[in-house]
């Protein structure tokens, strides 16, 4: 669909809902059905209560098998409302429920084409929150708002035109007063207000969430830190935030929600005098009873149907701005696929003046340089100057504003994803594990893999030892809720994945960065399987681990300040000797008595 067709609010909402027509379409129907068996009653007790007044003072003379037959009828109306309406909600949770799954899904792989720019901007908290709350709002909405809408609509409809039928006076009367009130409903939901109201709560909501996230992840800082945290701080304040927002919400809705209700309440005190007055002018008590006793009965029945519609119009406004942050999503940008795709002649990658910020900030500028298979290309230089940029750039976690980058002769732009992907592994300092098993985490770098070729990827990694001591070992549930892992397993589990996905270029960031001295060098020992042949990009802070690479860049500012192999660059006694000489003083560093 294109960007300006893109449709909004309770449209939007219907086009969802239409994936599943069949089955909506028979809710509806069944809620057709349900709401005329729950009016049928009605008809019912008018019935009885004719026969009961016009008998009222020998009621022994009353014809009890036409009561008995009308008491069936009413105990048959409420058995079909019932299956029904359990048959109708049924069919709505179906809909819902597949729906639900199909927009999780999509969620789930538009995230994945997303560039990471999008995640920079967005909090995790605020994507949680509409991948769960934002998307069963939408699912509520489909599984009961349709078809309480049916009945909330029709019940009214078959009551006032029967209600009009027998005795217009009293009618108008409770239409006068469900009118009255539905002016309330509309100032309530209606107009520019309310919109403001909801889009500044989606706001303040989000927040929390995101405040909530940020909170639970770092509460190993929090509980040494306690108050003095920044992620506290936001917390306290996002939670004052909404809780002020909510008070002033309730307080300005106050009048108009009390009004609504108050006036709803109201069809019996009106209905009651005016139909005493009605029965005391009457030529036909008898005729007239039945009918006031009726009315007093439709002045209760009434209340519910509008007590529906004012919830579905308030689920209403929170769907139409969930199902637009859902669609802020479905319709965010992607990385464009091209439209005549190439395949890499090898997996020589080739940066050519690439340029590139996040924002306004510039990260990179005008660098150049060519990583050939079979060699290692290690990146360099202090914090903050576009090591890590360059790695994930690489992988086109974003498109470049200037320049190209190129594997095997071909710009990336002209590779499929999936092809990139397919030829590219990652070893990062931060590797999060799945809640799955120790085998189903390291099998995601090949999903076809043997066991036996998952436990010689293991072992190549340094991992089989420390998962085979577990009491499940490599059915070990691992992951957030599973078994603990220290940073080093975790790495080395990561590094596992990358062996066993044996792809021919290989990008790691900081590798050995959990490792102790003794895994590190078994670790680096793996690492020489793992890169054989292989383009390898190092981000390196262990300077110890790189002597050996093929070339050495230090990048500072966005830029390539020099080049060489270790020894080259030492001798021209430069940025990077500089660095490596406190690098080698850090060696002897040690915590000592004054």
């Amino acid at each position: 669909m294109k960007t300006g067709q893109r449709k909004t609010g309770l449209s939007r909402l219907l086009e969802i809902a239409g994936r599943k027509k069949f089955y909506l379409l028979c809710a509806m129907a069944l809620g057709l059905v349900t709401t005329v068996a729950q009016f049928v009653p009605f008809v019912a007790i008018y019935k009885i209560l004719v026969e009961l007044v016009a008998h009222a003072a020998t009621p022994e003379t009353a014809n009890a098998a036409e009561i008995w037959q009308w008491c069936w009828v009413m105990l048959g109306s409420f058995i079909i409302s019932l299956v029904m309406g359990f048959l109708s909600l049924m069919f709505s949770h179906l809909a819902a429920f597949n729906i639900l799954y199909q927009l999780r899904i999509q969620l789930a792989q538009k995230l994945a084409r997303l560039p990471m720019g999008f995640f920079t901007k967005h909090a995790t908290g605020k994507i949680k929150k509409i991948m769960t709350e934002d998307v069963e709002r939408i699912e509520l909405f489909i599984a009961h708002n349709l078809p309480d809408t049916v009945t909330a609509i029709l019940f009214p409809f078959l009551l006032f035109t029967y209600m009009f039928v027998m005795n217009w006076v009293l009618a108008l009367i409770i239409l006068g007063v469900v009118l009255t009130s539905l002016l309330f409903m509309a100032k309530m939901y209606g107009g520019g207000r309310v919109k403001r109201y909801m889009d500044e709560w989606m706001r303040v909501s989000g927040q929390v969430n995101a405040s909530l996230v940020e909170y639970i992840r770092g509460i190993q800082v929090v509980k040494i830190f306690t108050q003095s945290t920044k992620a506290y701080h936001q917390l306290n304040q996002d939670v004052n935030e909404f809780r002020e927002f909510s008070t002033l919400m309730n307080r300005n809705y106050r009048g108009t929600y009390v009004g609504f209700h108050t006036i709803l309440m109201l069809p019996l005190l009106f209905v009651l005098p005016v139909g005493a007055y009605l029965l005391m002018h009457t030529e036909s008590y008898s005729a007239l009873l039945p009918e006031v006793l009726l009315f007093l009965v439709f002045s209760v029945g009434v209340l519910f149907p509008l007590l529906k519609i004012m919830w579905v119009g308030s689920l209403f406004n929170q769907n139409s701005l969930g199902i637009a942050e859902v669609d802020a999503i479905l319709y965010a940008p992607e990385l464009e696929e091209s439209a005549h795709p190439q395949t890499p002649s090898d997996s020589t990658i080739t940066f050519e003046g690439v340029s590139f910020a996040y924002e306004e900030k510039r990260v990179l500028n005008n660098v150049s340089f060519e990583a050939k298979p079979a060699t290692i290309s290690a990146f360099v230089g202090p914090s903050g100057a576009g090591k890590s940029t360059i790695v994930m750039l690489t992988a086109r976690f974003w498109d470049v504003a200037e320049g190209q980058i190129k594997i095997g002769g071909v710009p990336i732009r002209d590779i499929t994803m999936e092809e990139l992907m397919n030829r590219i592994s990652f070893v990062f300092q931060d590797n999060p594990l799945f809640f799955d098993t120790i085998e189903e985490n390291i099998r995601m770098g090949n999903k076809t893999a043997t066991f036996a070729q998952v436990e010689a990827a293991a072992k190549a990694a340094q991992c089989h030892e420390f998962i085979t001591a577990m009491p499940q070992g490599y059915q070990t549930l691992v992951g957030e809720g599973g078994t603990y892992l220290s940073g080093g397993e975790q790495q080395r589990l990561a590094l596992a994945r990358a062996i066993l996905k044996d792809a021919p270029i290989i990008l790691l960031d900081e590798a050995t960065a959990f490792s102790d001295p003794e895994n590190e060098g078994k670790i680096l020992e793996a690492f020489s399987h793992l890169i054989k042949g292989k383009t390898v990009m190092v981000i390196a802070h262990r300077l110890s681990t790189i002597v050996n690479a093929d070339q050495i860049f230090y990048i500072d500012g966005g830029e390539i300040r020099e080049q060489g192999t270790h020894e080259s660059l030492t001798a021209q006694n430069g940025r990077y000797a500089a660095m490596w000489k406190q690098y080698e003083q850090t060696l002897h560093w040690g915590i000592r008595k004054r």
